[in-house]
């Protein structure tokens, strides 16, 4: 299979993987056949690339970022949890703590996988997406530390949580943290260690946000984990840029630039080797001028994946970046 740009579909084209809203609802099954109808359709949803068929990539993998009995659970789950706080109603925070749990138990799993999340999806339900990113990513992070497998459930529920207080747009008011942290606070099934991320997950490593402008460690940890996933998903997402979504590889680049700032640069460097820059089945251009697709991570190095390399005719060989130090990623391409 291979990422493509919606604007490349063609009529006779596969799709390789569903397409879904992010509340879950399948729009278009993997394995139909594109027409002019369906391409309309998907350009409607303002969705920007889809995974097709291609009998050259027939073995690359597409890695979820969570199996799919899992993120369904938790899209139920998240959405009526927001919905039951917006409506004065009572929380139900033990399913929230299973769902969580049931997050990190995937991670311990899929540990050697890195994490990859696209902006592959339909945005009917922003907070119920972004809480859901939010949580898998600091999962994988933590999964990287010195955290338990109790602290792991807290830091995921932290991460399930932390935009209760808001409403479900991408617009923020900064009394969505008071608002989330009374409600969370009052939940004695929760840690106090998952609660104060609903009220510091604005708060800035240099002491420049809200609202209490603390900084350092001053945060606790599982907010300075959760505020580079956070951060990260908005600018994946576009949410930060003007709606227009980005590839891993740039989104990163934004959280560099805000590393030390706004976020914890060792939080960042954990996050940089636990996350997939360059997805399996992106199309790539290598510095020798060669364009390839990705096929395979070398976990942990995300910056050089294994490229199988092609040109109009033929497939060429592959190229594992790690072991060939010489050659490297120069651009994306999402043709």
């Amino acid at each position: 299979m291979r990422l493509v740009g919606i604007k490349s579909l063609k009529p006779g084209d596969i799709l390789a993987i569903p397409i879904s809203t992010s509340s879950g609802k399948v729009v278009l099954n993997a394995g139909i056949e594109l027409t002019d109808s369906y391409i309309n359709k998907i350009n409607n949803l303002r969705i920007n690339k889809v995974y097709i068929q291609d009998e050259r990539f027939s073995d690359v993998d597409y890695v979820q970022s969570l199996d799919m009995v899992t993120m369904n659970k938790a899209i139920q789950v998240v959405r009526d949890a927001h919905a039951n706080i917006h409506k004065g109603k009572a929380l139900d925070e033990y399913i929230i703590k299973e769902i969580a749990n049931s997050i990190v138990e995937y991670v311990r799993e899929a540990k050697d996988k890195g994490v990859s999340i696209l902006s592959l999806n339909s945005v009917d339900d922003y907070i119920i997406e972004h809480s859901i990113n939010v949580a898998i990513l600091a999962a994988f992070m933590g999964n990287r530390m010195t955290f338990n497998y109790n602290q792991l459930c807290d830091l995921v529920t932290g991460a399930l949580i932390h935009d209760m207080g808001r409403e479900n747009s991408k617009d923020e008011m900064p009394a969505h943290v008071q608002r989330g942290f009374d409600v969370m606070r009052k939940c004695r099934g929760l840690s106090l260690h998952s609660s104060i991320v609903c009220y510091e997950h604005h708060e800035n490593f240099d002491g420049s946000g809200y609202p209490r402008k603390i900084k350092g460690t001053a945060i606790s940890e599982f907010t300075r984990v959760i505020r580079v996933a956070d951060m990260y998903d908005d600018f994946l997402h576009g949410y930060n840029n003007d709606d227009t979504p980005l590839m891993p590889h740039q989104a990163f680049e934004y959280i560099l630039a805000a590393s030390g700032s706004i976020l914890d640069p060792a939080i960042v460097e954990i996050f940089r080797d636990t996350i997939v820059f360059y997805p399996n089945g992106c199309t790539v251009t290598l510095s020798n001028g060669l364009k390839g697709l990705v096929v395979k991570q070398n976990i942990g190095v995300p910056q050089r994946p294994v490229v199988r390399v092609y040109n109009d005719t033929t497939v060429l060989g592959e190229i594992d970046l790690l072991k060939t130090l010489t050659i490297s990623i120069k651009d994306v391409q999402i043709l």
